[in-house]
């Protein structure tokens, strides 16, 4: 019983096997799509544009001669420039011989397009400064208490003269952040731009979230500045509340000496309503929530 199984298994693998030699070695038609990647530029020279970024190639032979191509590594299709600069075009056809892996056993019948152009330019350097494209979501309660940094902040990019020279910045590839409650430490990269490269691509993104609380603080003094010399300006009251609203490990460590509270003389001396707003100054991401109270009487004495 076991032979016959074995006989049974080996026959049909052989078959399979003879089956897959016969119809491989039979001619046959397909089509592929490479990029096209242009080498050979003499130095200081670099690609600024070109006609199209694909070649669609149909092509025509043994099974096994297509099967290499179709199945194997991720081919390129190669031209090799000249030292000109400028506009220049060239006939796909003149240079299938430069891409080895159209074997002689493989026969080109149709490419599209027929003809490039490109254009040539003198390379170019630059440092640029990084700008983060993200988007920031957070958890209800929760907000953004800090920057967005990027370290490091710039980056030295080159490419053709003439689109290096109109750059200012490049931008992250867009990541977009849901549902945050801590500090985000992660890598990021580059969104890729045409003929432009990176001296770097590899980034580290830093911004951090905190629960958004309140915290206030009492007896504020507020500060009177840029009164004449033959003037006095007195305020009632003369200190106040202010409660700020941010994150709860910055409020954390808020000291009553990080909030400047102060009027400028001007203020009053325009005043018709017997009352000012007090001006307040608080760190940065952070923000008020009331202030109490929110007007001051005054009293301007001249001498």
């Amino acid at each position: 019983m076991k032979p016959n199984l074995i006989t049974i298994v080996l026959s049909t693998v052989f078959s399979v096997i003879l089956w897959v030699f016969v119809s491989f070695s039979n001619e046959y038609t397909t089509s592929i799509i490479v990029p096209i990647e242009f080498s050979d530029f003499k130095e200081g020279n670099t690609i600024k544009s070109q006609s199209t970024t694909e070649a669609s190639l149909v092509l025509k032979g043994e099974g096994w001669a297509l099967a290499q191509i179709t199945m194997g590594p991720d081919y390129t299709f190669d031209i090799s420039t000249d030292s000109k600069i400028g506009d220049q075009q060239i006939q796909i056809r003149d240079v299938l011989s430069q891409n080895p892996w159209l074997t002689p056993n493989v026969q080109v019948v149709r490419v599209n397009p027929t003809q490039i152009e490109y254009s040539i330019e003198r390379i170019n350097y630059k440092t640029v400064p990084i700008v983060p494209n993200i988007s920031i979501g957070t958890k209800n309660d929760f907000g953004l208490v800090s920057e967005i940094l990027i370290e490091p902040d710039s980056v030295r990019i080159s490419g053709p003269k003439s689109i290096i020279k109109k750059m200012n910045a490049v931008i992250t590839k867009s990541i977009v952040f849901e549902e945050l409650d801590e500090e985000i430490i992660q890598s990021i990269e580059l969104e890729p731009i045409r003929h432009i490269t990176y001296e770097n691509n590899k980034f580290m993104l830093n911004f951090d979230i905190q629960k958004i609380v309140d915290k206030s603080f009492e007896e504020i003094p507020v500060e009177v500045i840029d009164v004449p010399s033959s003037r006095e300006l007195s305020l009632f009251p003369s200190k106040i509340k202010v409660t700020v609203r941010g994150g709860i490990k910055m409020l954390g460590t808020l000291n009553p000496e990080q909030i400047h509270a102060y009027v400028k003389f001007q203020q009053a001396f325009s005043d018709t309503l017997g009352i000012v707003d007090p001006i307040i100054e608080i760190p940065e991401f952070t923000k008020i929530s009331n202030v109490e109270p929110k007007n001051l009487n005054y009293i301007i004495k001249q001498y």
